[in-house]
């Protein structure tokens, strides 16, 4: 299995390869975390977790016109396909190879994007999911600079108030239980490591009128409310690598006690 400078190589290589329209992506996903961790917080965290996909959202690009979509900036750079469907030669996903190393590079936008954005941004053939709630990351961002190689890139990530609101809301929706644990683990992560704890709850306070809001509070009630709460159960086995079982069930606790208290 690839280590964490080999896979943060294929991610700030596939950055490299798409530079010139990073200003129209947000990194998402399981990358966030340690993004956050290591460029923003600058926070020396051991065992920041890590992924084997690049998730990219895609911002509304409107009437803007581009000299090359995302789908021929990756086919040029060489980055493999695979078809999504067997039988059918569209759409594909790109795959990044470095030896035995593979990164799934996914697109992933809201359903309020246009066609437009898809078809002349990213190009017709590259698959892009539209996800419910997926708006939320878009809206408030922060961007990071990453030094790779003689260049800087700047990159866009969600805020980590709203990356962890997100994750509250939409952790339960995912289509397997192992992706439904990381997103937990990952909410977990922001809460724990946030520098500014206030600044983290008074942003989550503020967004009692959103329309998520109430599927975040029944979610974290639901997970999260005592030690029998299966929140507890599914967080357990990724806390285990830094600290003892019997010091897990309060570290949790203590790490979401104060989010009760803007429910």
């Amino acid at each position: 299995m690839a280590n964490l400078k080999e896979l943060e190589k294929g991610l700030f290589d596939t950055l490299t390869v798409l530079k010139e329209v990073l200003p129209e992506m947000v990194v998402v996903g399981g990358w966030c975390p340690y993004l956050y961790a290591r460029y923003l917080w600058k926070k020396p965290i051991p065992d920041i977790p890590s992924t084997t996909d690049i998730d990219l959202g895609v911002l509304e690009t409107g009437s803007k016109r581009f000299e090359k979509t995302v789908y021929d900036r990756l086919k040029s750079a060489g980055y493999a396909l695979e078809r999504i469907y067997a039988d059918e030669e569209t759409p594909v996903e790109f795959i990044y190879e470095k030896r035995a190393m593979k990164l799934k590079v996914e697109f992933i936008t809201s359903f309020e994007t246009s066609d437009d954005t898809l078809n002349r941004f990213l190009g017709s053939k590259l698959a892009c999911n539209r996800i419910d709630a997926f708006e939320i990351l878009l809206q408030e961002t922060v961007a990071i600079s990453l030094a790779v190689d003689n260049t800087v890139l700047t990159v866009k990530v969600p805020r980590p108030e709203i990356f962890f609101y997100h994750k509250m809301i939409t952790f339960v929706m995912r289509s397997a239980d192992f992706k439904r644990d990381k997103d937990l683990f990952y909410a977990y992560f922001i809460l724990k490591f946030h520098p500014d704890k206030e600044k983290l709850l008074h942003r989550l306070a503020d967004l009692k009128m959103d329309d998520y809001f109430h599927a975040f509070q029944q979610n974290v009630k639901e997970y999260l409310s005592d030690y029998s709460s299966s929140g507890y159960l599914i967080l357990r086995p990724f806390l285990r690598a830094w600290m003892e079982e019997n010091a897990i069930n309060q570290d949790i606790r203590d790490t979401f006690s104060g989010l009760f208290g803007i429910l």
